[in-house]
C-alpha cells in the first residue's frame, strides 16, 4: 500500500470503505462546476474508486490516485500522479468543498509532485485543467508550474464550450525549488 504522510495529511491507496464519502464529495454542486455531467454521477464515483483500487494492484504500477485523508481520518478528496509516457506524468487533485481554502490541496499536491519526481523519477509533470478553474491553475502555479499551452473551446459540456490549460514543471525546476525550500527552513 502506498502511503505518503505530510504535516496534516495522509495520502493513501483508496479502499472500498471510502465509497460513500467519495460519492458525497463528488455529489456537491460546487465540486461539479468544472466537470461534465457524465463525470459527476454517483455511479461514476463508484467506477473511479474501482479503477483506483485496481490501479493500486497493477505491477509495475504507473498510476497513483490516492485518497487524501485528514489526520482525524476524514476523506477529503484525492490527489494523484500518473505516468503517461516514459519520463512524463500528469497530476490532479480534487478536494471536497469543506476543505477549499484550507491549504490542504497545496499540501497534498506538493506531496504528490515530490513523489512523482523523487520516487517515480519522472522528468516532467503536467496538469491539465479547465481554464476557468482559476483555483486549480493557481494551485499549479504555486507548485512552480508554468503555462505551456491553452486549447480554446476544446471541451463541450453543461451546454457550453470550455478552454483547457496545460501547466508543467520539469525535474530540474523542481530540484531548484526544493533547494530553495530547504534554504528557507
Amino acid at each position: 500500500m502506498t502511503i505518503i504522510r505530510t504535516k496534516n495529511l495522509i495520502l493513501r491507496d483508496f479502499e472500498w470503505s471510502d465509497l460513500i464519502s467519495y460519492q458525497a464529495l463528488r455529489d456537491d454542486a460546487k465540486f461539479q462546476r468544472f466537470y461534465s455531467e457524465s463525470d459527476t454521477s454517483i455511479a461514476r464515483a463508484e467506477q473511479l474508486l474501482k479503477m483506483f483500487i485496481q490501479q493500486s494492484a497493477t505491477e509495475p504500477r504507473t498510476k497513483f490516485q490516492l485518497a487524501v485523508v485528514s489526520n482525524q481520518g476524514d476523506l477529503m478528496g484525492s490527489c494523484g500522479v500518473r505516468i503517461e509516457s516514459p519520463g512524463q506524468a500528469s497530476v490532479g487533485c480534487e478536494l471536497g468543498r469543506r476543505w477549499h481554502g484550507s491549504g490542504a490541496a497545496r499540501e497534498a499536491a506538493q506531496a504528490i509532485v515530490d513523489f512523482g519526481f523523487k520516487t517515480l523519477g519522472v522528468d516532467r509533470i503536467y496538469a491539465e485543467t479547465i481554464s476557468a478553474n482559476h483555483a486549480a491553475a493557481a494551485l499549479c502555479r504555486s507548485l512552480g508550474m508554468r503555462v505551456e499551452s491553452e486549447r480554446v473551446d476544446d471541451q463541450f459540456f453543461k451546454g457550453k464550450h470550455w478552454s483547457t490549460v496545460v501547466l508543467a514543471l520539469l525535474a530540474s525546476e523542481w530540484r531548484a525549488r526544493a533547494a530553495q525550500r530547504l534554504e528557507s527552513t
